[in-house]
């Protein structure tokens, strides 16, 4: 018996070490390869899980590190942001240096299917049809009316870390929503504090100042790392129903703000050209003058700045005349002042001699006169008793006589003209 096992077992030893034939070979050589290629993978995909976690920052962007969930320490502006792999530790991008822009129409009114691409004056609706609240917008203002606006908002994130931590991660939408809530919170409480017409024509400026301080104001209040750059009403109306008369009434203000202003630069200009410059100085002291009525030193204090003024700052017409006026003074002055002195030279030889003076003057003028080329001189022949001169008429009064004369015979045509085709009165009764 135990010789029987002895053989059986010799019997399997020799079986097992005899060689494999081809086909079981090939698939043992195919098994050793696949083993060894999965191990390359298994290598190459620890050595990317390894770095997976390696990111390039752009230039607009930075980013921050997570670690376990943690925020930690130190924003990564652009280049090579290096980190464990996830879930060990995140990287949050976030584009912060470029700013973004979002239109809010929450405070607008629905455009219907056929009113959308028109232009506000070609929207049309009856009084009649009010605001329908689910659709339209509108903020109400502190004189109980109704505007609405449109804004259009830029903003950027300005500190990555409050906006990773108290907003929501790396959702940039989770801002854009974010904005358009505070707009609408920021806008009701800038319109109840002004008046229609100063939202939507005197204080659009003012306005769109408010509103960005209100905002920017709210979102450090929450940390948010958000900054408004800029907000800007692209449409700003009253309602459609009354739009037209609206614009009526601005116009008749425009209007009147115009003519007022036409007829400050006229009276600038007319006061430029009456006195020059020097007309505010005039201004001024006939103000002074006129509160001053009941105080006779300081009028006349007044009254020689007025006569100094017209005297030594005075320009335009007036300035003109005054230096005019003075020329003429002077003239007068100094032939009177010549006449007196001749008066005095002539008296003593009338006193001694009046004939031979009288003669002599009267020889000086006589030659004066002959001898002015620009007086015409006739001489009468002796022994003539009449002497009648027959002079040409005024080329220039013939000429208008001659105008006169023709528009009256044209006007004689006309006339006869107009009385050759008129139609009795009566011709056509019954």
């Amino acid at each position: 018996m135990h010789q029987h096992h002895d053989e059986h077992a010799h019997r399997n030893l020799d079986v097992i070490e005899e060689p494999l034939d081809a086909a079981n070979q090939a698939l043992s050589d195919a098994l050793r390869v696949s083993f060894v290629i999965l191990k390359i993978i298994l290598v190459v995909l620890a050595v990317s899980y390894c770095f997976s976690n390696i990111l390039c920052i752009e230039s607009h962007e930075q980013a921050i590190r997570l670690r376990l969930g943690r925020l930690l320490p130190g924003v990564h502006d652009a280049g090579m942001v290096k980190a464990w792999p996830f879930p060990l530790e995140q990287i949050l991008v976030l584009p912060t240096k470029k700013a973004s822009t979002s239109t809010i129409d929450s405070h607008n009114f629905h455009r219907r299917d056929h009113e959308k691409g028109k232009d506000l004056d070609f929207i049309s609706r009856g009084l009649t049809r009010g605001l329908n609240p689910v659709l339209d917008g509108a903020l109400m203002t502190s004189d109980q009316g109704l505007v609405h606006v449109q804004w259009r908002v830029t903003y950027r994130f300005q500190d990555v870390s409050d906006y990773i931590s108290n907003i929501k991660g790396d959702q940039v939408e989770a801002a854009e929503e974010l904005i358009k809530t505070i707009v609408e919170t920021a806008g009701i409480h800038v319109a109840s504090t002004m008046t229609a017409e100063e939202v939507i024509r005197t204080k659009v400026a003012d306005t769109q100042e408010a509103m960005k301080v209100q905002i920017n104001r709210r979102l450090r209040s929450i940390s948010s790392g958000l900054f408004v750059d800029s907000i800007e009403m692209s449409l700003f109306t009253p309602p459609i129903q009354v739009r037209a008369a609206f614009n009526a009434t601005q116009a008749a203000e425009n209007r009147k703000q115009a003519t007022i202003q036409r007829a400050r630069r006229d009276k600038e200009q007319l006061l430029n050209n009456a006195a020059g410059m020097a007309h505010r100085r005039f201004e001024e002291l006939f103000r002074r003058l006129d509160r001053s009525e009941d105080d006779a030193e300081m009028l006349a204090s007044i009254q020689g700045e007025i006569d100094d003024v017209l005297t030594n700052e005075t320009e335009g017409r007036t300035g003109e005349m005054i230096k005019q006026a003075g020329a003429y003074h002077a003239r007068i002055v100094g032939e009177m002042q010549g006449d007196v002195e001749l008066y005095r030279t002539l008296l003593p030889q009338y006193r001694r001699n009046s004939r031979l003076l009288i003669a002599r003057l009267w020889e000086e003028s006589r030659q004066r006169i002959l001898s002015n080329r620009h007086i015409v001189k006739m001489y009468r022949p002796w022994g003539v008793g009449q002497l009648r001169l027959q002079l040409a008429r005024d080329p220039e009064q013939s000429r208008i006589d001659e105008a006169i004369q023709m528009q009256k015979e044209k006007s004689d045509v006309t006339k006869e003209l107009n009385d050759d085709y008129q139609v009795p009165v009566g011709l056509f009764e019954g």
